[in-house]
């Protein structure tokens, strides 16, 4: 067994199971590893790719590039404490991506001094409530979150927006990561099985229509797959009592009964 790594093994160990099996030969080696590569890519959004974590620079124009390698997700995006924990950025859908590509983006290209911004933008209070031509804060009533600054994300240019108060020079990110090209690829070994399975079925769903594969047998193909991928996840997630019970206590709230 070709297990290089804790817990992983070679995605050419499922390829080459799979043609032993079929009692195929090498020669359809190309094509299985191009249907076992989007195996391992859907598999891996939907439970074993690694979450990577990154410090980016901020360009003077207040962007950030996305990372070469971004999956399509980003979990994190914030800045570090004196504990190490990220604190998140606010999403704020009302900035613009107009010229985020120009270095004077800010200055010249998406403010307008004619419309006042009545938000008070002290990093130790949170004004939130609007009364009488000001912002005031009133007990009871929400305050904001303790965000440092807003995002948006423009997906056309792969840039991060960040709004003109953010003050710092780096941005934490954190986001899925699509595998690197002409690397060994390796999958969690509970998820071999998923992979074959989503040979199997595709192989054949692939093939020609004078092979007459019935639909039947194409169906019971997909059926085994989605099987195997649910057993593999809770293979490579399982249930913790220890998890539960912190999970319970972390959500125990002492609370005024009346």
């Amino acid at each position: 067994m070709a297990q290089d790594r804790q817990g992983n093994i070679l995605l050419d160990e499922c390829i080459t199971d799979y043609l032993t099996e079929s009692e195929q030969g090498m020669g359809k080696y190309y094509k299985c590893f191009t249907l076992a590569f989007r195996a391992m890519t859907e598999l891996g959004f939907d439970s074993f790719y690694a979450i990577t974590s990154v410090k980016l620079p901020v360009l003077p124009n207040k962007t950030v590039p996305f990372p070469n390698n971004y999956g399509g997700a980003f979990t994190k995006i914030g800045v570090l404490n004196s504990n190490g924990e990220i604190i998140p950025l606010y999403y704020n859908p009302k900035l613009t991506t107009y010229a985020d590509l120009m270095p004077n983006r800010i200055s010249s290209k998406t403010q307008d001094p004619t419309l006042l911004t009545n938000f008070d933008t002290a990093p130790n209070a949170f004004n939130n409530y609007w009364y009488d031509g000001y912002y005031c804060t009133f007990y009871g009533l929400p305050s904001g979150s303790p965000f440092v600054g807003g995002y948006k994300l423009d997906t056309l240019n792969s840039l991060i927006v960040l709004d003109e108060n953010f003050y710092y020079d780096y941005l934490m990110v954190e986001y899925v990561a699509c595998p690197n090209q002409d690397n060994d690829y390796y999958v969690p070994m509970v998820f071999k099985e998923a992979i074959i399975a989503y040979l199997r079925w595709k192989d054949n769903i692939s093939m020609p229509s004078k092979t007459h594969v019935n639909e039947s047998n194409i169906s019971m193909r997909r059926r085994d797959y989605y099987n195997e991928r649910r057993l593999g996840i809770a293979r490579y997630k399982p249930f913790y009592p220890q998890v539960a019970y912190q999970m319970n206590m972390d959500n125990e709230r002492l609370t005024v009964k009346t």
